[in-house]
């Protein structure tokens, strides 16, 4: 029984350990989803988004009547004032009032109008710039997505090449023992095996510190292994080719959200500039007080003091004509004046930077499509090469440096191959290429 709990106690760490080592598919749609979900700065700008409604739901309360409902009891005991005689006495009285009141802003210098046309400009320029952020986001987990599938591709490379290499060496040992080659050959073979070994190290350990930096974003837990996976390239690049840098930047400037972003956020600051404006200007306003008290040296009871005899009601209207403020409106005028050309000025950077950014992103996005269709032939006349010098060199034909050569192209010719397929993974990744975004493939 003892033997049989020990071997429990030992094996049941073993399964756990098991059980948390077990590798996880992670697929393109489900580390974005991630992605979305934990940004700490996403969820800000969405938290910003709240404020920014209730924003707007404050400036159109600007154009309601302001209601308040105010009331008072008090007991007031020794000297004072005797209101039914006018002799100052020892008393204890009680008081107790209620007020009804009612504002309303008819005029305030166009400000009320100004400040809600800033809420909804402000309002959509915070939903612009969470698509955007969205966008961002989503970019970034591709970006790193396709890093560590790049480097699980070039993982594999070096793995198929360390078996090649090991291969070789074993047939050149044999060669060497029936005296058909030199034993410098087998040297330079186990030198050319070592190296592979060091090189799959190498990737593997840049797929260690890819992999943690995905993690990273998208908060996973780190004893937990996972893997991407392939995704599709289901587009037909070669369309992108007909598109001209006319179209491609109209599309970019009718759809780059943050471009809208900065479009709306120079409107608001407009009417924030011109909502400035308002304490030089008169304001008129209209007012209502209804109210009552009962008061008890009145000899009347509570209902009917309160109720009958002193009820009162007032109502009116107030204007306001500024004269000298400090140059305090001018101060604030200047200070919006500022922050609307300033705006401006930033939206118009934008514009160009945006039209630049679609130019380049043609240049690279016809430059990849040339590189991706070059790997191609590069690999296909690598692995020909390969076989062919592999063959010679079986039948003595060609050396081993020509072997060891003719393999070293195969490599690169594969790790070009799948660079370049993983860079065409998402065309909509180059900035204008697509009138979409990576986004919408998870939508």
């Amino acid at each position: 029984m003892k033997r049989v709990l020990l071997v429990l106690i030992i094996i049941s760490p073993i399964g756990f350990l098991w059980a948390q080592n077990s590798t996880t598919k992670l697929t393109f749609e489900e580390a974005v989803a991630i992605g979305l979900q934990r940004n700490v700065i996403l969820n800000q700008q969405k938290n910003q988004l709240e404020a920014t409604q209730a924003q707007k739901l404050s400036a159109l309360g600007n154009y309601m009547p302001n209601l308040n409902v105010t009331g008072s009891m008090q007991r007031q005991e020794g000297q004072q004032a005797n209101s039914t005689n006018g002799n100052l006495e020892d008393l204890t009285t009680d008081y107790v009032g209620a007020q009804f009141n009612a504002g309303l802003t008819v005029f305030n210098g166009f400000r009320n109008y100004n400040t809600l046309s800033q809420s909804n400009n402000q309002l959509m320029a915070q939903g612009y710039l969470i698509k955007r952020s969205t966008q961002d986001v989503v970019s970034n987990v591709a970006n790193q997505y396709l890093q560590v599938l790049l480097d699980q591709e070039l993982v594999h490379i070096a793995e198929e090449n360390l078996k090649t290499q090991s291969t070789m060496l074993e047939q050149m040992r044999g060669f060497y023992e029936v005296g058909s080659r030199p034993i410098t050959d087998v040297y330079n073979q186990d030198a050319l095996a070592k190296t592979a070994q060091v090189l799959l190290i190498r990737a593997k350990n840049t797929l260690h510190n890819d992999k943690s930096i995905l993690a990273q974003t998208l908060q996973l837990d780190p004893s937990q292994p996972f893997e991407v996976i392939y995704p599709v390239m289901g587009e037909d690049l070669n369309r992108f080719k007909t598109m001209s840098l006319d179209s491609l930047i109209s599309v970019a400037i009718a759809n780059r959200s943050d471009l809208k972003q900065l479009d709306f956020q120079a409107k608001a600051n407009k009417f924030a500039y011109k909502s400035a404006l308002a304490p030089a200007l008169p304001s008129v306003s209209l007012f209502a007080n209804y109210g009552s008290f009962y008061y008890s040296l009145i000899a009347q009871d509570f209902t009917g003091q309160f109720g009958t005899s002193n009820p009162s009601l007032s109502y009116g209207a107030s204007l306001t004509i500024p004269i000298f403020a400090r140059f305090q409106t001018k101060f604030q005028r200047t200070n919006s004046k500022v922050l609307y050309d300033n705006s401006v000025l930033n939206y118009q950077n934008l514009e160009k930077t945006v039209k630049l950014d679609v130019q380049r992103a043609q240049n690279n996005f016809i430059s990849a499509l040339e590189n991706y269709e070059a790997s191609l032939a590069q690999a296909q006349a690598g692995e020909l090469a390969l076989n062919t010098q592999k063959e010679s060199y079986d039948l003595g034909i060609s050396t081993q440096v020509e072997l060891a050569q003719a393999n070293q192209t195969y490599v690169l010719g594969a790790g070009a191959k799948a660079q370049a397929e993983v860079t065409l993974l998402f065309p909509e990744s180059f900035v204008g290429i697509c009138p979409g975004n990576i986004a919408a493939r998870v939508d």
